[in-house]
């Protein structure tokens, strides 16, 4: 008995190395996806490799700005986990939520990482990180804002009066033509896209509204009209919306009109507020055919903005 037993060591032990040579372990992963892309995400697909394709939707409902979910992406090995994920996201249209992401780049991730959206005019479509936590992201995000220095997203609050903020764009490699702050707060943004098919403009001015000469829709209306220098105009709708006089607390009309003649033809909307002591413009011009695809982003950002000294 004592002969036979480091023959049976050695048998069990080739067994092992058999039952190993078999199958390699297999790890769990689960992650937490957060959506702060500022769109709604409907739909996220994860492949080890793009090109077998993608797979089903991962998520079982459609996450709103600030939402998150977690993920269960199954079971891999260390092999597999070393070649890295690709991500696709989409929104409620089915249209990638970021145009300009690039899905064919790997992301490396741990077993309970979470996995944030910036948003889609940032040059980082994707954070990585062990927790997440909002304040800590929104001052990262600002952060990238401000390193980016092309007038996207929200402008830098002065001092003085508060900042029309949070209209985050949904173009990349915008031109800033005009960055203009002045002494008494007031500021003018101006931004173009690379195309040079559509500029927004984020204007504050002093208040020159007086109640018992103007009426007040009369007043704003003229305060849009003066965005564009063009000699002739014609106003299409200037109407109050409810919905983002609520979010401000003051009344907010959109002011949408055609400026200049013939080539020169551009079509203006813009959201215009009075607070009694500042003016506040949020505007977008563009070609005609091009603003007429438009109208759904012009008002997704519109329903965004807030003034900086909100809680």
């Amino acid at each position: 008995m004592r002969q036979r037993r480091p023959l049976l060591m050695f048998a069990l032990a080739l067994l092992c190395l058999s039952l190993a040579a078999c199958g390699a372990k297999q790890y769990p992963m689960q992650i937490t996806v957060v959506n702060r892309s500022t769109y709604p995400i409907a739909d996220i697909r994860i492949s080890l490799n793009p090109e077998e394709g993608w797979g089903e939707n991962r998520l079982e409902t459609t996450l709103e700005e600030g939402e998150s979910a977690g993920i269960d992406l199954g079971e891999y090995t260390e092999e597999q986990l070393s070649a890295g994920f690709h991500f696709q996201f989409y929104g409620e249209g089915g249209q990638p939520v970021n145009p300009d992401y690039d899905p064919s780049s790997p992301t490396f991730f741990e077993n309970g990482d979470f996995l944030i959206f910036s948003p889609p005019d940032l040059s980082i479509a994707l954070f990585l990180d062990t927790a997440y936590d909002r304040e800590t992201y929104d001052q990262k995000i600002a952060e990238l804002y401000a390193a980016d220095g092309d007038g996207r997203g929200d402008v830098i609050p002065q001092d003085g009066i508060p900042v029309l903020m949070g209209g985050a764009l949904p173009f990349t490699n915008m031109q800033n033509l005009l960055s203009e702050n002045h002494d008494d707060g007031t500021y003018r943004y101006e931004d173009i896209t690379e195309d040079g098919q559509l500029l927004v403009v984020n204007t504050a001015e002093q208040s020159c509204f007086v109640p018992d000469v103007q009426e007040l829709d009369d007043y704003l209306t003229a305060c849009a009209l003066s965005l564009s220098d063009a000699d002739t105009y014609e106003l299409l709708s200037a109407e109050e919306n409810e919905e983002y006089s609520k979010n401000l607390s003051y009344p907010v009309y959109i002011v949408t009109y055609t400026a200049g003649e013939n080539e020169d033809t551009r079509e203006w909307t813009v959201f215009v507020m009075d607070t009694d002591i500042c003016t506040y413009l949020y505007g977008f011009c563009a070609p005609p055919d091009a603003a007429a695809d438009m109208g759904e982003t012009y008002q997704n950002i519109f329903s965004q903005l807030y003034l900086s000294d909100e809680e």
